[in-house]
């Protein structure tokens, strides 16, 4: 595999308040601030793909007219949460086929009505079926509302470093505070759930060939040791449609091959960034990614595991480092981007050496990709 980068990167605010309509003017804000800090311009690049869901949003092609006419491939991947990431492993295969070495990576969306793709589909709304798995764990294990409320609490604490975060509180976020906070569908509160919001990411990837375009190319970076598509198979009990992220197992395969494609283990893994929208999926996920065995889950985190310090005193991830869904927010098209961007971000300010990107989409997708930090 060939050596790829996550050279620069640039964000707009993660907002409620962006205003319909402005999805190309946000893509341009945050392709330009990827491409300034990495010390290229729109010549250098060989192609523009961009991730979006919503079916209003500004097309790929529209977008890439906002950084000018120099007639190299422009790419739109559509995979409803997942599409972020789905963007960058077509991206990634582009860059390993040998047809570019500096690829502009933009996640988006901002429609231009305030249709809900979901709702268009005919599921039912994803925090009735997340309450249900929710109440399902407390049912069959004994998880308790202050379980959630840990993560969430966690997560929304995490987002006062980002100054992107749509939820970026001014105090310490408290595990009452989150139960407190307005019921939902039960157990799961506002506090418990993803934000509706917009906004727009992107990154500069590169080869090591790629990276000699670059003036601000700057280490450690991000390399993307591996990157792995899978869509559900058929199981016991199996919900064929409505499921909306399909059956919890999918996330279990799809990790274990990117991290069996990039050499690592489970053991190895010092940050993980989840589909985290509702705070019953990272106690899932962890366990199906092979950090905790079922049962134990909810005891660690009691003691602290998946936060600050994580690794050092439990041998287990920090999980969700930028606030994931729940506080840094999930604006669909960008949310993939947001996390290769987190995951650079703790490479080079932290001692993390390995990092997972994980996303689910409707229908039912998941992809992974495995980082390793590279200083030279």
């Amino acid at each position: 595999m060939r050596e790829i980068f996550v050279a620069g990167s640039g964000t707009v605010p993660v907002s409620n308040k962006h205003p319909l309509g402005s999805g190309r003017v946000l893509a341009r804000q945050a392709g330009l601030a990827a491409m300034r800090d990495a010390g290229c311009t729109y010549k250098d690049i060989d192609a523009l793909y961009a991730g979006t869901v919503m079916p209003t949003s500004p097309a790929a092609v529209l977008v890439g007219k906002e950084f000018g006419l120099t007639g190299i491939p422009v790419v739109q991947v559509s995979n409803a949460s997942a599409s972020g990431l789905a963007a960058a492993h077509e991206a990634l295969n582009a860059m390993e086929a040998g047809t570019a070495d500096v690829v502009l990576l933009i996640g988006y969306d901002v429609p231009t009505n305030t249709d809900n793709p979901i709702a268009a589909q005919g599921y039912l709304p994803p925090v009735a079926l997340f309450a249900m798995w929710a109440q399902r764990r407390m049912h069959d294990i004994g998880t308790k509302p202050e379980h959630f409320a840990m993560i969430a609490a966690k997560n929304w604490n995490y987002a006062r470093d980002i100054p992107f975060a749509a939820r970026r509180p001014d105090h310490e976020v408290t595990v009452e505070e989150v139960l407190a906070s307005k019921e939902i569908a039960p157990p799961m509160t506002a506090m418990m759930i993803t934000p509706w919001v917009y906004g727009a990411a992107a990154v500069v990837l590169a080869t090591r060939e790629g990276l000699k375009r670059l003036k601000n190319a700057r280490w450690p970076m991000a390399r993307i040791a591996s990157s792995e598509f899978q869509t559900e198979i058929y199981g016991d009990r199996h919900i064929i449609e409505g499921a909306i992220v399909g059956p919890p197992e999918i996330s279990k395969t799809t990790v274990a091959a990117a991290l069996d494609k990039a050499g690592v283990g489970p053991k190895d893994v010092d940050i993980v960034q989840v589909h985290d929208g509702f705070a019953v999926e990272e106690l899932v996920y962890c366990e199906l990614f092979g950090f905790t065995q079922p049962g134990e889950t909810e005891a660690l985190l009691e003691k602290g595991a998946f936060g600050p310090g994580s690794r050092a005193k439990f041998g287990l991830p920090e999980v969700s480092t930028d606030g994931g869904l729940i506080a840094r927010g999930h604006p669909a098209g960008p949310t993939g981007v947001f996390q290769l961007i987190e995951t650079n971000r703790r490479f080079r300010n932290f001692d993390d050496k390995v990092g997972i990107c994980h996303l689910l989409g409707a229908g039912s997708t998941c992809i992974t990709q495995i980082l390793t930090r590279t200083d030279s």
